[in-house]
Parts: C-alpha cells; sequence; structure tokens
C-alpha cells in the first residue's frame, strides 16, 4: 500500500514585479505542510501560511525558466512575521540559502531580534550568476533544522528576489 507525503509540494509559480520576482507561499516547499498539526497552507495563491508548531522548519522554492544575463545579482529575502504566541525562537536561528549553480552563500538570521506581529523582511542574501552557471533557475530556502527545537507562530507572507 502507497501512503501519502505530509511534505506540501507547491505549485512554483511566481510573479514578475519591477526590479525581480515574487514568490507566494502557495508555491514553496513546506516539510511537514500537508499535515494540520504543523502547518495553516495558504487557500489562495497570495495567502500566507502559519507554521503552528514543528522542530524542523524547511520551506524551500525555486524560480525557473528566466532569461537572465550573466553577472547579474539578486537579493533574495522572505518577508515573515511573528504572531504574539510565537514560541521556541530564541535560540533558534533561521538560516537562508540561495543557489544559483556553484554559488551557495549561506547566511543566518535570528527572527527574535524583531518585533512581535510586525511584517518584516529577513536579511537578503546576494547571489549573482556568473561563468559557468549554464540554468536559469534560482533556488532559495528558509531552514531552522538543527537544533531540533519546536517552534511556531511564523507567518510566511512572500519571498522576495530583487535585483541589485
Amino acid at each position: 500500500m502507497a501512503s501519502k507525503s505530509i511534505h506540501y509540494q507547491g505549485n512554483h509559480r511566481f510573479s514578475i514585479t519591477e526590479k525581480g520576482y515574487i514568490v507566494y507561499p502557495k508555491s514553496l516547499n513546506i516539510v511537514w505542510g500537508k499535515d494540520k498539526c504543523y502547518w495553516k497552507l495558504p487557500k489562495y495563491e497570495k495567502d500566507r501560511a502559519e507554521l503552528m508548531q514543528v522542530n524542523w522548519l524547511e520551506v524551500t522554492g525555486c524560480i525557473d525558466k528566466i532569461n537572465i544575463a550573466k553577472k547579474t545579482s539578486y537579493d533574495i529575502g522572505f518577508i515573515v512575521s511573528l504572531m504574539i504566541d510565537a514560541f521556541g525562537w530564541s535560540d533558534s536561528p533561521i538560516y537562508l540559502m540561495a543557489k544559483w549553480g556553484d554559488n551557495t552563500p549561506l547566511k543566518k538570521v535570528n527572527l527574535t531580534t524583531e518585533i512581535n506581529g510586525k511584517k518584516m523582511v529577513s536579511k537578503t542574501i546576494t547571489i549573482t550568476k556568473g561563468k559557468g552557471d549554464n540554468t536559469d533557475k534560482i533556488y532559495f530556502g528558509m531552514y531552522a533544522v538543527w537544533n531540533k527545537k519546536w517552534k511556531g507562530g511564523l507567518k510566511i507572507h512572500s519571498v522576495n528576489l530583487r535585483e541589485t
């Protein structure tokens, strides 16, 4: 008997903006996303995703089939907020990752330094398309998987990719 996956696979859609791209939560891949104990998934394209509780946060996405010139750079940032009853974020740093071919920077972000309930842009990570990158696909993700602490009360509004 085949088992159903409890991980949510996004629709991988994105919108073009004046300075780049925007990806809404319905387009993102969310580990444990189909389990209602852990996540409240968006019903409509521009709705936010709400984390109820997890000890393994992994949210990833990509944009592809885009024609980008070499040496183009993008700042990538998640638009997120913490609910009033958010918990578990102290000593639970969030890692942002982005990949464009061989170029894989990693940046550490701690969400507890922000005001609860206020929408915020995470610190951004910058990637540049360089030589040897033969694909027009950008991968990105947000992770808190290494300390296994339970955390909750996070809202994901969108991911912005802005040309620099």
